[in-house]
């Protein structure tokens, strides 16, 4: 656990809260993600790479997931399309987060494989808010 943050599990969260599942390698930037939308009234869980997400949105289907695109393994892209290839992920909407794939490119293959929004980083955390709480209504 890192400060009220713990990886691979539920933080928070009560019923009828927007669940959104947090992916990122970098336990800084989970860390500072998680309390950015706890503290918005999110209920948060995290993961440390897209397999481990895959593994725990089947587990429990969140309403939400906000994942890095550059992550070893598996990268954003491929953690969105096989979430959207499966039955029981499909329609859950996904935000992809980057520093490094920024260019009108990388927004059109985000938006190939499903994704419902793509983000820069460092990222606006209003604006993040903004754009979870519209994908959850």
């Amino acid at each position: 656990m890192v400060g009220r943050i713990r990886v691979g599990g539920m933080v928070s969260g009560t019923e009828g809260e927007t669940r959104v599942l947090i992916v990122d390698d970098d336990p800084m930037n989970l860390e500072m993600l998680a309390v950015a939308l706890l503290d918005s009234g999110f209920a948060v869980r995290t993961a440390a790479s897209a397999i481990e997400a895959l593994d725990e949105a089947r587990r429990l289907p969140p309403s939400l997931v906000l994942a890095d695109v550059a992550m070893p393994d598996m990268d954003g892209f491929q953690l969105c399309a096989q979430m959207k290839q499966d039955p029981l992920l499909g329609g859950v909407p996904v935000v992809l987060l980057s520093a490094a794939f920024t260019d009108n490119g990388d927004r059109e293959r985000g938006a190939s494989v499903g994704a419902a929004d793509f983000l820069t980083k460092p990222v606006d955390l209003p604006g993040l808010v903004r754009v979870l709480r519209q994908l959850s209504t």
